[in-house]
């Protein structure tokens, strides 16, 4: 219940109630919430105070609105830690989240920007595979990998989609990737992007770049773009 003789103010303690209601399950992933007159009526208070207890969850990504639908909760981010070298798939899968992958091409072909952050000559061949990643089947991150066809010669798209990149490396080349340097930047997602991750354009996302290696030898640039409401990443410092 609301105390108005509380130091607390009475929006943040109805944030507290709201994020209550969505942590205990009251109001499940993905459903609409009331209507702020409808919570007005309920709790007894201002349509003001009803906007600020919402934009509050909204700042803590609990929740999200629809134009002219009105506000929804939102699913848990998938978090990842930055403490040392991962498989984003095999880290998730240990996690107990549900990851799959969507291929959405598979080439051979020559791309200069590629070769230069894998430190080849510009016109070396490379494979290059588009897929779209989810976590418990939402989508989280667009993601683009360039992989040295010298590196593992029989690499396929499907043998990707159905092992992992890094599993299906090991797997038909020996080869075990150790060692990574990645950069973050801000962005926003473009109209094209935002149809692919099912979400809306100009929304914050992460642009993540990361340069692979296994033994000393550069084996994969990865180009991504990943969801800012879908993600969060933690670095350990120590």
């Amino acid at each position: 219940m609301l105390d108005e003789n509380s130091a607390v103010p009475l929006y943040r303690q109805l944030q507290d109630i709201f994020q209550n209601n969505i942590e205990s399950g009251v109001w499940p992933t993905e459903e609409k919430l009331p209507t702020e007159s409808e919570l007005c009526k309920q709790y007894g208070v201002s349509r003001m105070t009803v906007r600020l207890a919402l934009e509050g969850l909204k700042t803590q990504g609990l929740i999200y609105r629809k134009q002219g639908k009105g506000s929804y909760v939102l699913q848990p981010k998938v978090e990842q830690e930055l403490s040392s070298f991962y498989s984003f798939g095999n880290n998730m899968a240990h996690l107990g989240h549900t990851i799959t992958n969507k291929l959405i091409s598979f080439e051979r072909l020559t791309c200069p920007a590629a070769a230069a952050a894998l430190r080849l000559p510009e016109k070396e061949a490379l494979f290059c595979v588009q897929r779209l990643r989810c976590a418990d089947n939402t989508p989280f991150a667009l993601e683009k990998s360039y992989i040295p066809c010298a590196v593992c010669p029989t690499l396929t798209g499907g043998i990707i989609i159905e092992k992992g990149l890094y599993n299906a490396l090991h797997l038909l080349a020996g080869i075990t990737p150790n060692t990574a340097k990645e950069s973050f930047e801000a962005v926003l997602i473009n109209k094209n992007q935002a149809e692919a991750l099912e979400t809306a354009g100009n929304q914050p996302a992460l642009h993540v770049e990361r340069v692979t290696g296994a033994g000393g030898v550069l084996v994969e640039y990865c180009d991504s773009i990943v969801r800012g409401d879908r993600l969060k990443y933690n670095i350990v410092l120590r």
